[in-house]
């Protein structure tokens, strides 16, 4: 099932179909309906608490329901359910955020920290700054308390989620970092600066300009994409998600008309490995949330097999902290079948999963509850990652002079 949990994403269903709320939501019923319904619902709720933590829980919510706000209580209900165990499975709130308390911060956490990517122009000074401190609480602190609204399988989670959550004055309000109506940031060499929330306008944001971008960010929106390095002797497949217009077609034949083909990007790769001088294929999914593993799990059946007859060429899966659901489907099907050395960072999503996520609305509040029908086992031992064989992070000097270290460590070998 595609990743389809990013902070205040357009893709989200809950954002289209929630409409004007009343002045109170009737939270007694709503908690009612999620603590029966879920458990009924989820393929297997209780797997780390049992049913009498689930109600203790959503007692202690409602208890003090009357005297918080609304989005007090959602993002309550979210940590409750982000406590067992899917990350699949979620409340979405964001339909309660207001959009005018937004702050204008875009981030990138790399091996040495957090930093701004963008921002509004009155505050241009923070680009490319290192962020130590929000409201003169550490940023490793912030951090560990924001990640108490997901699920945390591994550290690749807090990673791929939480510097979302930095743009929300209202997350940061709940948490008790700023009581003032505008947060103050500590950067660089302990700088600071006051952020104040707003409407955000992204076509009148600045943003960091690094000296070049590496094929992989560069390409990252696309579903996917391929190029052949002939110097280096390397095809590249770019793999960004599990989706197509094959896939696509199954669903909506108009959606399908301005996506992708698969096969054709398929044909393409045989054709280029067939024909060109090809001694290592880098196949990244550092950016794949996942989708459907169908079409990734055939490529690789018949990558394998082409592997068999040209022992010479050497795979390398590039894994990374937005890698999850379907992705690792794909992944575990690159080790069984290609024994392909995997490089990058470790992944949000875990070998054994929870999957193939449905949802239903809270009656009152119209809130969506995301929550998975089905188990996923890959592997007997349970690990809560795929450790790459080789791990490469990424540091803030690499990202402005515009070098991938997985991509040159594959180049020197």
């Amino acid at each position: 099932m595609k990743k389809a949990f990013l902070f205040l994403s357009a893709a989200v269903c809950c954002l289209a179909a929630y409409s004007q709320q009343p002045e109170r939501i009737d939270w007694n019923t709503d908690l009612d309906y999620l603590a029966s319904e879920l458990p009924a619902r989820h393929y297997n709720l209780f797997t780390v608490h049992g049913k009498e933590y689930l109600l203790a829980g959503i007692a202690a919510i409602k208890a003090e329901s009357s005297h918080v706000s609304d989005l007090h209580t959602a993002l309550k209900a979210r940590q409750l359910i982000a406590s067992f165990g899917d990350s699949h499975t979620r409340v979405h709130f964001e339909p309660l955020l207001d959009k005018d308390l937004s702050l204008p911060l875009g981030v990138l956490w790399v091996s040495d920290g957090l930093y701004v990517l963008r921002t509004a122009p009155e505050y241009k000074e923070l680009l490319g700054q290192r962020i130590t401190a929000i409201g003169n609480v550490p940023i490793a602190t912030v951090t560990d308390s924001l990640s108490t609204l997901i699920t945390v399988d591994n550290r690749a989670c807090v990673k791929s989620e939480v510097p979302q959550f930095l743009s929300s004055f209202q997350i940061l309000e709940f948490f008790g970092f700023t009581d003032s109506g505008q947060v103050e940031l500590t950067y660089g060499e302990n700088k600071t600066c006051i952020l104040k929330p707003s409407r955000p306008d992204q076509t009148a944001q600045v943003t960091f300009k690094p000296d070049s971008v590496f094929f992989a960010r560069e390409n990252r929106k696309l579903l996917f994409t391929d190029h052949y390095f002939p110097e280096d002797k390397i095809y590249y497949m770019l793999y960004n998600s599990c989706f197509s217009r094959e896939l696509a077609a199954l669903r909506d034949e108009e959606q399908a008309k301005s996506l992708p083909s698969f096969a054709a990007f398929e044909e393409r790769a045989f054709q280029t490995l067939e024909t060109r001088p090809v001694d290592k294929l880098i196949f990244d999914m550092r950016y794949n949330g996942g989708g459907n593993s169908s079409q990734g799990w055939k490529f690789i059946e018949k990558l394998a097999a082409f592997r068999k007859k040209h022992r010479h060429l050497k795979i390398y899966v590039v894994l990374g902290r937005d890698t999850f659901s379907s992705a690792i489907l794909n992944a575990m099907s690159f080790k069984w079948m290609t024994k392909a050395t995997f490089i990058g960072e470790e992944t949000a999503g875990k070998p054994n999963h929870f999957g193939e996520v449905k949802n239903f609305q809270l009656p009152n509040s119209k809130l969506y509850v995301m929550y998975s029908t089905k188990y996923f086992k890959q592997i007997k031992k349970e690990t809560n990652t795929i450790k790459p064989d080789v791990p490469i992070e990424m540091s803030f000097s690499d990202f402005t002079k515009g070098i991938d270290p997985v991509f040159e460590w594959v180049r020197k070998r």
